[in-house]
């Protein structure tokens, strides 16, 4: 089994064989400004004859009120990030990930609206949730976010999985500075109540961006439920980073799956922080990036991985013109920026400039 990558018509794709009939393939899109980005990925899903499951779009309000909410009603929950970039009107990123191979899926929905899919495989049964909001947008900031959490478990125990099965959260937190000492008290009040510490604490991605819908936060959820002893989940500690938990932040540095035939390392959300939590070289964006990419590499070397490896992945800048430098990173690195999404957003803390998120992929 190999990665393969492919870049046409200003789409990137990868695509991971992970079995004789099955693959996980990552569709890319950057920099387009109007509507046919999710157009382009569900013809190259078809292509793939691969079904999406998690979708990420990085859009101006405009534009998700003219086209995503039928995209969101037709198929895969969109997760829908607002952000406003001066000079630039309707979308700069799309990715989606797509499967081939799983079988018996089946939609998730809560109040009659879809929320994301159950699926399973010779291996495991899997669960992904999508833009999962808030029941009330006028309850307290702490109180959406426990509003989210509890969907996630209800809709999980609806379709029997337990929350201890999830492997990968990811919240889009508007205004995240102001309060998210606030979330992560009500992340591990939660993770509390559900035993999640006994058992593997998900990887997670927590950045700074509004939604279309105006409510405190909007989150993604990804949970294996494996059927046998052949695939075990690990969590994967940093060796440049202690662990988030020694700072009351309640995710892994990563988490790994490992299947008869391949491993998926799943890297949480990364910035420049050293080990005793603080952040390093404030206000320098092009050292903030080299010490968060050098994190990243280590915890691919720690897993016998490098960048080639890389299946998908989210780059999150605080300003645009940021984007150069990333890119003059990996240009001097020889590093592939294929596979990666774009995104312009605030991070968890107001000095922080700079973040990456990513999955590898490798044959056993």
């Amino acid at each position: 089994m190999k990665t393969e990558n492919i870049i046409k018509n200003e789409i990137e794709i990868s695509k991971f064989n992970t079995g004789q009939f099955s693959s996980v393939n990552c569709i890319t899109i950057n920099g387009r400004e109007d509507s046919r980005a999710d157009g382009m990925i569900r013809k190259e899903a078809q292509r793939l004859k691969a079904m999406i499951f998690r979708q990420f779009v990085f859009a101006d309000r405009k534009m998700y009120v003219l086209s995503l909410k039928k995209t969101a009603a037709a198929g895969a929950p969109v997760t829908s990030l607002c952000h406003t970039i001066p000079g630039r009107k309707g979308f700069f990123s799309a990715q989606a990930v797509a499967f081939s191979g799983m079988r018996n899926v089946k939609s998730v929905n809560v109040n009659g609206r879809k929320i994301g899919f159950t699926a399973e495989d010779v291996c495991a049964r899997y669960c992904f949730l999508g833009n999962v909001l808030p029941q009330n947008i006028h309850a307290t900031r702490p109180e959406q976010a426990e509003s989210v959490f509890n969907t996630f478990n209800s809709a999980m125990t609806r379709h029997e999985f337990v929350f201890t099965d999830t492997v990968r959260t990811w919240f889009f937190n508007d205004h995240i500075t102001d309060w998210y000492g606030e979330f992560n008290k009500v992340r591990t009040d939660f993770f509390n109540k559900t035993g999640i510490f006994a058992k593997t604490v998900p990887a997670s991605t927590g950045i700074g961006a509004g939604n279309p819908y105006g409510t405190a936060l909007t989150g993604n959820l990804f949970a294996v439920q494996p059927r046998n002893g052949r695939v075990k989940i690990t969590a994967v500690p940093s060796p440049m980073q202690e662990s988030a938990l020694n700072y009351k932040s309640s995710f892994s540095r990563a988490v790994e799956i490992e299947y008869p035939a391949y491993r998926c390392l799943y890297i949480s959300g990364t910035a420049s922080i050293s080990k005793d939590g603080k952040t390093l070289f404030a206000g320098n964006v092009a050292s903030q990036i080299d010490t968060a990419m050098r994190i990243v590499a280590a915890l691919l070397q720690s897993r016998k991985m490098n960048w080639e490896n890389l299946s998908r992945g989210v780059v999150y800048l605080k300003r645009p013109d940021y984007l150069e430098y990333f890119k003059d990173y990996c240009r001097k690195h020889e590093i592939s920026s294929a596979n990666l999404a774009f995104a312009f957003t605030d991070m968890c803390r107001n000095d922080l400039l700079f973040e990456i998120e990513l999955d590898a992929l490798v044959s056993k």
